[in-house]
Order: C-alpha cells, then sequence, then structure tokens
C-alpha cells in the first residue's frame, strides 16, 4: 500500500507545476464540454467531494454552483498550488486536502456528490476507490465519473501508448462500454452517460448507488 501511494504521489508532486498548463491547452476543448456538464450536474448540491482534484481547475469552476466542496488529491505539491490559487480568489466554500482516493478519511454517506474526474484510468486499485466512493455517498447521491477511454478505438490506442512515454500511463484501459460495465459491476447504476469526443473520448457518467 505505501508503495502504491508513494509512487502515484511522486510522479503527481513532479507534474503539478505543469498541470494548469497541460490541461488549458492540450485538452481545453474536452475541459470546456465537461465543465458545463458538471455545473448542471452539481447545481444546488449541499456537500461535493472532488477526488484528485489537481490544482482545483473543478472545485473553482463549480463552486458558485455549490454549497460545499471538500476537494483532496494524493500530491500535496497539488493542494499546495491549489490552496495559493485560493488565496488570490474570493471563494470561501472549498476545502483542500492531502487525501487518497483508496483509503477516504471521511464518515458514511457524508457527500451529496462525489466527483472522481479522470482518475479512476490512472489508478492501481480503481475497485477501492469505487467502493470507497460508495461508502461516503449519501443515499440518493451521485457519483460523477467522467474517465478517459483509452481502448476506445485505434486513435485513442496509439496516443495512450505515445503519452505513456511521458509518464502518463493508463494502468486501466477501457473502451466506453467496458467502462460502463466496470461501473455497474461495482454497484453503481447508471443515470446519465455521455461521450465527449476528443483524441481520447471521454466518457461522461453520471451514477447513483
Amino acid at each position: 500500500m505505501k508503495n502504491r501511494v508513494e509512487k502515484e504521489r511522486g510522479f503527481w508532486n513532479s507534474f503539478s507545476g505543469k498541470y494548469d498548463s497541460f490541461i488549458n491547452s492540450t485538452l481545453a476543448p474536452t475541459y470546456k464540454q465537461l465543465y458545463q456538464k458538471l455545473k448542471t450536474d452539481v447545481f444546488g448540491s449541499a456537500k461535493v467531494l472532488e477526488i484528485a482534484t489537481g490544482t482545483g481547475l473543478i472545485a473553482f469552476e463549480i463552486s458558485s454552483d455549490v454549497n460545499e466542496i471538500t476537494a483532496i488529491d494524493i500530491a500535496p505539491e497539488m493542494i499546495r498550488i491549489a490552496s495559493e490559487k485560493q488565496s488570490t480568489q474570493n471563494i470561501q466554500n472549498v476545502i483542500f486536502e492531502v487525501g487518497d482516493s483508496c483509503n477516504l478519511s471521511f464518515e458514511d454517506s457524508s457527500f451529496d456528490v462525489v466527483i472522481a474526474s479522470n482518475v479512476l484510468h490512472l489508478l492501481f486499485d480503481p475497485e477501492k476507490s469505487l467502493s470507497e466512493i460508495r461508502r461516503v455517498l449519501k443515499p440518493g447521491g451521485f457519483a460523477i465519473l467522467p474517465t478517459f477511454c483509452h481502448a476506445e478505438n485505434f486513435k485513442s490506442r496509439i496516443i495512450s501508448n505515445f503519452i505513456s512515454l511521458f509518464g502518463f500511463r493508463a494502468r486501466n484501459k477501457w473502451t466506453t462500454k467496458s467502462f460502463e460495465s466496470f461501473v455497474t459491476k461495482n454497484s453503481f447504476k447508471i443515470v446519465k452517460s455521455e461521450i465527449i469526443f476528443g483524441k481520447i473520448p471521454l466518457l461522461y457518467l453520471l451514477t447513483g448507488k
């Protein structure tokens, strides 16, 4: 377990300084659509947990649509940058913490919505992460699981292999259909499934337990 955490933390700490520029350039069209879908689906929610927040891009984007967000990341450097960004903005309802998606520190049934965006395909143990998400989600709550599907087509597989050379290794290469199957096998019900097309398709899943 310690080795797994150290590996994940080490890579994302080292990438933290480049994170915003990467998202805002390479993935800008995809994230523009993602933000709009998230803002619609979380609107009016009381308590939201975002897992793998990075530097807080999603948390800041949806902060005006919800009452409170707790945003965690396994990499302390990501949280440091997110907190620095928050100090320059008038955003009071976001709490940033270092945290592990496979070992959440929260009580059962704590959140109305849990967001795990673009992280499950990177994890050593995505089943454990989904189990923890289900545990902290309130009855009637929603888990939103946008995930890049690296095995969707020939183009996405080629790109996936290429970016793995730079450290972006997808440990779980799903198609859109196999990711839906993975989520339902882990005791979630799919409420909405939409594809955001790009170099690697992003499957936007809204689920309940």
